[in-house]
């Protein structure tokens, strides 16, 4: 069987109806007479025994039935005229009720749902209008994570980036030319008959595919690009037949954020761009404990070292990371340009994000404002600093804000720097005196100091 598709095997598989040959075998005889000089003998023998089998089907019709499938106001006029139109015989029993006899050339229609399908196709499938299926005792509405899924990909829309859907599929050196370890991703999930070489396996990563898409809109004049995808990733495994498919929410950005206009010129997309898309996803999802640490260039080597950090939240679980895309793996995926990307895994953001957040009075009570700079090596980071400084002000210390780092070998020291931070001071319950605030303060400077190895700069 070659499954090949002909004139004669369309007409065989549709049958041909037995009804019609004596008719058939009339315009035939009449040919031969005519074209060959043929001389035709009067009469016709059939002896074809299945004339009985051949019996028009008998079909009861119900155009209540009709309307109700169909979702649209079909008239029974209009239901009647239709089907004979169609050689069908029509038999009124009542207003609700017809018997349908089909004509012998329409062999698949043996059902009431056959005719209703034909009168469907003849009103117009196009002028139904779509509504919602009726249901009982069901509350409508959407589950706490698809309301979360679709917030999640409206703020990332709302920070300039668009969504977009690349292939499941993925070439086999997709990770290796972006130098992404195979290390927790499985092993690859192989497709049998694959359309082309580069599509032969599927995605263990997102980046590579919304790379391509980058590359693919900078060699068509497309200069900012900034796409987002929330999709699925395959791990296969040796012992199982089925892969585990988590998803993950992944971003690419490049370019610049806007074209520059004559009253304005716009940087180009850097590490603190798509750290802030991460920060701003995070906090309207209401995730807990947020941390940005540097990324490990040996656990990332994709990620262009000191441009990169992994995201933790609610006490230290990581999920997921930001930065940089290293240069090497821009050249291997045709991409002459920096990209920033970031990678979010969404099982993690539904199971750490939360609805609501406790409540805080407004400060009705006045805060005092202190700066303070602190000079500590070039190793000690801002976050460390931040967390020394949070820790060591108790209650009192309402807001840590950094807003100056000053270098300079001479007034500061070679391998040094200066972080000066705002800090304010303030009791729920009354107004703090300078006594108190002086107090914490010095406490706060000296703890700080102690654990960093700092010395406040004058």
């Amino acid at each position: 069987n070659l499954d090949l598709m002909s004139e004669a095997s369309i007409r065989y598989e549709r049958k041909v109806d037995g009804s019609n040959c004596a008719n058939v075998a009339e315009i035939a005889a009449a040919l031969f007479e005519e074209c060959c000089g043929a001389e035709v003998c009067p009469g016709i023998v059939d002896v074809y025994p299945g004339e009985a089998d051949d019996a028009p089907a008998r079909i009861e019709f119900r155009p209540y039935r009709a309307r109700a499938l169909a979702g649209a106001p079909i008239t029974n006029s209009f239901m009647m005229s239709r089907l004979e139109r169609l050689g069908c015989t029509v038999e009124k029993n009542d207003i609700e009720h017809y018997v349908v006899t089909a004509p012998t050339n329409r062999p698949d229609l043996t059902r009431e749902v056959d005719l209703i399908e034909e009168v469907v196709r003849l009103w117009g499938e196009g002028d139904i209008e779509a509504t919602l299926p009726a249901a009982k005792n069901h509350a409508g509405g959407l589950t706490v994570e698809q309301r979360r899924v679709r917030k999640i990909g409206a703020v990332l829309r709302a920070c300039g980036l668009s969504e977009t859907s690349t292939y499941n599929f993925a070439a086999p050196d997709d990770l290796a030319r972006l130098g992404i370890p195979e290390t927790g991703r499985g092993v690859p999930v192989r497709i049998i008959r694959p359309l082309v070489a580069e599509q032969s396996e599927m995605r263990r990563s997102m980046l590579p595919g919304l790379l391509r898409s980058v590359a693919y809109n900078l060699d068509h004049g497309v200069a900012n690009v900034a796409l987002y995808e929330i999709g699925r990733v395959f791990f296969g495994h040796e012992s199982r037949s089925l892969p585990d498919e988590p998803s993950y929410v992944c971003g690419v950005m490049a370019g610049k954020r806007s074209d520059d206009a004559w009253n304005q010129r716009f940087d180009e997309y850097d590490f603190f761009d798509a750290k802030g898309v991460v920060e701003e996803l995070l906090d309207a999802l209401r995730l807990t404990k947020v941390r940005f640490k540097v990324a490990d260039p040996e656990q990332y080597p994709w990620l262009q070292p000191g441009r990169a950090a992994e995201v933790t939240a609610g006490g230290g679980q990581v999920i997921g990371w930001v930065g940089n895309v290293h240069p090497r793996g821009l050249k291997a995926m045709g991409v002459d340009v920096p990209v920033v990307a970031f990678e979010l895994s969404q099982a993690a953001l539904l199971r750490l994000a939360a609805d609501q957040l406790p409540y805080e009075d407004v400060p009705t009570l006045p805060g005092v404002d202190v700066d303070l700079a602190i000079v500590v090596d070039e190793s000690v980071t801002c976050e460390t600093l931040m967390q020394r400084i949070s820790s060591a002000g108790g209650k009192l210390l309402s807001d840590v804000r950094l807003f100056d780092v000053y270098r300079d070998d001479e007034r500061v020291g070679r391998g040094k720097k200066s972080m000066a931070f705002s800090l304010t001071y303030r009791a729920t319950d009354r107004t703090l005196t300078s006594e108190e605030v002086e107090k914490a303060h010095s406490k706060l400077v000296t703890k700080v100091c102690k654990s960093t190895g700092g010395e406040v700069r004058s």
